[in-house]
């Protein structure tokens, strides 16, 4: 169906022709039954004719419409309409000239139909409208004047005041029909457009999850090179790392014993370098937790300045802690992360004072959702940071000027990771420093109080007793870290074993027990974790047997991803002497596996 008047009228006079032929039928019977046999048969021949040339006329104007001139078309329609109406009341017509009153009467019925058939009919045309109206008038006016004087002008008079309504009506209905119309063509018009809108969001929505595949796919690559970045400069140093531990360990002459020294700072530079990277990695990436548990405050801050004593020393800079009486004892806290923020802070601190003092400052004030905020400030006496450095110290790569890059050196990402550590944990940090005056770095986090003071935490490292010696299954595919596990666990009076792969490490452990196996996980052929699993569903001496992961990969999780695993416990390479003592020890006292099944049963 076509959108413009002149369609719409064409549609709408199209009708099956059976309708009309019964239509006419009736018309015909009514003639028949007034007495007028003549008319009957003349007006339902004529006029049925009449509906069938006017059917196929409509049809083919119709087909045409699409390219035909509206106003011609219309006219051309309003000629056929007269034409039609003038066939169908002219039977009527002509049995009223000719007979009395029920003539009369029934010629007022047709009128009156086919006046009601014109504001349907023409609702869009007013042309139309008075195509189908006008024969009516006509007819009802030649009719009147064949009446005696009196009534044939009372009857024109009424006639007056129809053609009144009528063209009332007529404007009435058109001009509504046409305000709807327009609307209904406007909103036809706009079908492009909205399609065409439609298209383009789909297309952005299209393309906006390709974007955020590819992002999804590059954040992938990432991790994953950085876990391989990981172990891959991991394992290597842990041999570097770990032979200087022994070397340290056993030598005696002050110049070896510095050389030494300098090779493990070195090296845990490096690494610190690494983890910084691994650090931003985590966080943009959203999977750096912050973890609260009870700590004291108080006794934290003094372990981590006493740290930081030998260094301070060693440049002949005063550090002093000064705690105010506001702090509490025992709060909810991250410690690890709080560790971390503190220790860049007065490392950044000792490092570029040459002289003076470093001192650690921290006050308290109440929290309007209950606990505190706690204020830790980290003021030194060293050269100072310019104004025109300040508002970017706390961005990635940024330091304080080029001359303390080449002086001191450092990837810039150390203050960074501090401010977004501090943000993860609902806090702010800022600094206050003037050239040559030195400067303050505070923090400023929330803290929830505790009810009760965490149990101290056991010795570490050297501190640690060993404990008898242990029969140990070392399992790695790199002879060098098999090598720096041998002798570093030897030295303490071990027993150790070594295997190069999965396989030859179940081999050994079905063959004899051991107390505890150090298992590497990224191994190829069959993984750590693949291991484990065979282990304990295969039975053997050593089914129940404590394992400990050490892996180089620090990027895929923490020590609860291990334990959830099924390890007993879980250490990080390159190996350090009092982390690998303090994991052995844990998993020593562990409980076993089969504990844990009974328990759960």
């Amino acid at each position: 169906m076509g959108s413009n008047p002149y369609q719409l009228i064409l549609a709408g006079f199209v009708l099956p022709l059976r309708v009309h032929y019964a239509f006419n039928a009736l018309a015909a019977a009514c003639a028949l039954l007034l007495g007028h046999p003549l008319v009957a048969a003349w007006g339902f021949a004529t006029v049925s004719g009449g509906d069938t040339v006017y059917q196929l006329v409509i049809r083919r104007w119709l087909a045409a419409s699409a390219g035909a001139d509206e106003a011609a078309g219309l006219r051309h329609l309003a000629v056929a309409c007269s034409l039609r109406v003038g066939l169908y009341i002219a039977p009527a017509v002509a049995m009223a000239l000719s007979g009395g009153a029920p003539e009369l009467s029934y010629m007022a019925v047709v009128a009156v139909s086919m006046i009601a058939v014109a504001p349907a009919a023409g609702s869009l045309s007013r042309l139309i409208f008075w195509a189908l109206a006008a024969p009516v008038v006509v007819a009802c006016g030649l009719t009147a004047t064949l009446t005696e004087p009196r009534s044939a002008a009372a009857i024109l008079a009424a006639l007056v005041g129809l053609i009144v309504v009528l063209e009332l009506v007529s404007r009435g209905t058109t001009r509504a029909v046409g305000a709807w119309q327009a609307a209904f063509s406007t909103n036809l018009a706009m079908i492009p457009e909205l399609e065409a809108a439609r298209d383009h969001a789909m297309a952005e929505q299209a393309a906006a999850d390709a974007a955020r595949e590819e992002a999804r796919r590059a954040n992938q690559a990432k991790s994953n090179f950085l876990a391989t970045m990981s172990h891959e400069i991991r394992t290597p140093m842990n041999g570097v790392l770990g032979m200087a531990q022994l070397l340290r360990r056993d030598e005696t002459h002050p110049v070896q014993a510095e050389r030494i020294a300098t090779l493990l700072e070195s090296g845990e530079y490096l690494l610190s370098i690494l983890d910084d990277i691994l650090d931003v990695s985590k966080i943009d990436a959203g999977r750096l937790e912050i973890v609260r548990g009870v700590e004291d405050l108080r006794l934290f801050l003094d372990r981590l300045v006493g740290f930081w004593g030998g260094r301070a020393s060693e440049k002949g800079v005063s550090l002093g802690l000064e705690v105010d009486d506001s702090v509490p004892d025992f709060v909810l806290m991250d410690a690890l992360r709080l560790r971390q923020v503190l220790f860049n802070l007065v490392g950044n601190a000792l490092k570029f004072t040459e002289h003076g003092s470093v001192e650690v400052l921290a006050q308290a004030r109440p929290r309007e959702a209950g606990g505190v905020w706690v204020r830790l400030s980290v003021r030194d006496t060293g050269p100072g940071i310019a104004a025109q450095h300040l508002p970017c110290l706390f961005e990635r790569f940024s330091q304080g000027d080029d001359f303390a890059v080449r002086k001191f050196g450092g990837t810039g990402l150390g203050l960074a990771i501090a401010k977004q550590l501090t943000e993860l944990m609902g806090g702010r940090i800022w600094v206050e420093s003037e050239l040559g005056g030195g400067a303050t770095f505070h923090i400023e986090i929330p803290l929830d109080l505790a009810m009760a003071g965490a149990p101290a935490p056991a010795p570490t490292g050297a501190e640690q007793p060993m404990g008898p010696p242990l029969r140990l299954l070392a399992v790695d595919d790199n002879k060098i870290n098999l090598l720096v596990l041998d002798q570093l666990l030897s030295a303490f009076g071990h027993v150790v074993a070594t295997a190069g792969s999965g396989a030859e490490a179940l081999e050994i452990l079905a063959a004899q027990p051991f107390d505890l196996v150090l298992m590497d996980i990224q191994m190829p052929d069959m993984s750590g974790t693949e291991a484990l699993g065979r282990l304990r569903a295969g039975g053997g001496p050593n089914a129940a047997a404590p394992v400990i992961a050490l892996t180089a990969d620090v990027t895929s999780g923490g020590r609860q991803r291990y334990l959830d695993l099924g390890f007993t416990e879980h250490s990080t390479k390159p190996i350090k002497v009092h982390d690998l003592v303090d994991a052995i020890a844990r998993a020593m006292v562990a409980e076993r596996p089969e504990a844990q099944a009974a328990r759960s049963a």
